[in-house]
């Protein structure tokens, strides 16, 4: 009687837990996306921002795998690459190797507000610079070459994968490129490395010095597929290349101009293409104005083309778009305007020589992409953000609440949820 009295109370205590667990359930808020048609709820949520999709993802065990979704991160990743680019700073000075993020809205611009990016492994790089955008990822390398680390890095999800490191000579200067090719829907870093001799300026071979005269002649290019995570290489470059990060990946092909010298009978530069299917370098087509005799000119990639920003005084910019790819013939002057002074940034004379070094290779003025509403976003030397409107051909400082000091590098970067293992479309 003893016994059957005990499992009774057991059996009602279990039943009234029970009720209080569906009590509790009834009075929560229902997660109403999860109740809707999959292909919908993709629909809306790849409308969002990636901060928003970020924040959805902790909501609960279903937000996690449905954020987690191939199908929702290639639809919102393509929603993003059209119309909401956000820029990435990556910080000079004063603290160096500091990463942070805007978003842009549709109305006011210039009251988002800048956030920081943790980088995990910021440990093992204590300096680095953004080899490339792609995808929602970003290549970053040890800006020394000291060590030769390089990793991949998502940095809304934090997810970061750390490449094999390739050191094969002491003396070495490396150019980068990081793409995806559409038909392959391969990632791919492309290491560019120019070695030889360096000697001090009293002559000496170099070994740990960072000032340094260098005559590099040979090369190597080394290619790492990150379905492979292995180096191996394919000969050398027949090209003296600028010892810049490729400028700009249009079709699948990275792009870097050649140091000044003559090519074809002609004192100038020219442009030379990677595709990253075929792993041939080749010259794109000259355009018939001869704008690529001319000393300076910067690459960029302007609705999907390639372009060129040429700077033909301190007064007037030309801006060239490459319309047909493989067509000199469609190379068309785009736009023409006058050049603009920016705002006078104050320079501390106590910077570190790595500051100067930075300062002095970078480009006077960068194209970065044309906006939502038109405009031109342009990067002048010294951390100036400035947007010129073709229509009204005004320009505009940006600025934007938390920006870091003088110097950065300005990256324009689609933020997805998109990982090296869910390659997007085509």
């Amino acid at each position: 009687m003893l016994l059957i009295l005990h499992c009774a109370m057991d059996l009602a205590g279990e039943n009234q837990s029970k009720r209080r667990k569906c009590k509790l359930e009834e009075d929560q808020p229902k997660n109403w996306i999860h109740s809707l048609p999959h292909e919908i709820a993709i629909d809306i949520l790849s409308r969002l921002p990636v901060t928003s999709l970020i924040k959805f993802r902790f909501v609960s065990r279903a937000s996690q795998i449905l954020t987690n979704d191939p199908p929702l991160v290639k639809l919102h990743l393509s929603r993003t690459a059209k119309d909401n680019p956000c820029f990435i700073f990556h910080s000079d000075y004063p603290i160096r190797n500091k990463i942070y993020f805007v978003e842009l809205s549709d109305h006011d611009d210039q009251k988002e507000i800048v956030r920081e990016i943790q980088t995990p492994f910021s440990a093992s790089m204590p300096e680095s610079i953004v080899v490339g955008s792609c995808n929602g990822l970003l290549c970053l390398s040890d800006d020394l070459l000291f060590n030769g680390s390089l990793y991949v890095y998502n940095p809304f999800t934090r997810k970061h994968k750390e490449l094999p490191k390739s050191i094969k000579f002491e003396q070495q200067e490396v150019v980068f490129g990081f793409g995806f090719h559409p038909v392959t829907k391969e990632y791919k870093v492309v290491k560019i490395i120019y070695y030889g001799t360096a000697y001090n300026a009293d002559n000496r071979p170099w070994r740990y010095s960072r000032v340094r005269n260098r005559d590099f002649l040979n090369s190597e290019v080394q290619i790492l597929s990150l379905s492979s995570n292995t180096w191996r290489s394919i000969g050398e470059v027949p090209f003296q290349l600028e010892r810049r990060s490729s400028e700009a990946l249009v079709n699948g092909r990275l792009h870097w101009l050649t140091q000044w010298g003559k090519y074809h009978g002609v004192l100038g530069r020219v442009i030379v293409s990677f595709d990253l299917a075929d792993e041939q370098f080749r010259e794109v087509p000259r355009a018939g104005s001869g704008f690529l005799t001319t000393c300076y000119f910067y690459l960029g990639v302007l609705g999907g083309c390639l372009s060129a920003l040429v700077p033909l005084s301190f007064r007037r910019l030309e801006i060239w778009v490459l319309k047909e790819y493989d067509m000199k013939e469609s190379w068309i002057k785009e736009y023409n305007f006058d050049s603009y002074m920016p705002r006078v940034v104050h320079q501390d004379l106590h910077r570190q020589h790595g500051i100067w070094k930075d300062v002095i290779n970078r480009k006077i003025v960068r194209i970065l992409c044309v906006m939502k509403n038109g405009k031109i976003l342009l990067e002048y030397t010294a951390g100036n953000l400035i947007s010129y409107d073709p229509e009204s051909k005004t320009f505009e400082n940006l600025t934007f609440q938390g920006m870091p000091g003088n110097f950065f590098q300005t990256v324009v970067h689609f933020g997805s949820l998109n990982w090296i293992d869910i390659p997007p479309e085509s």
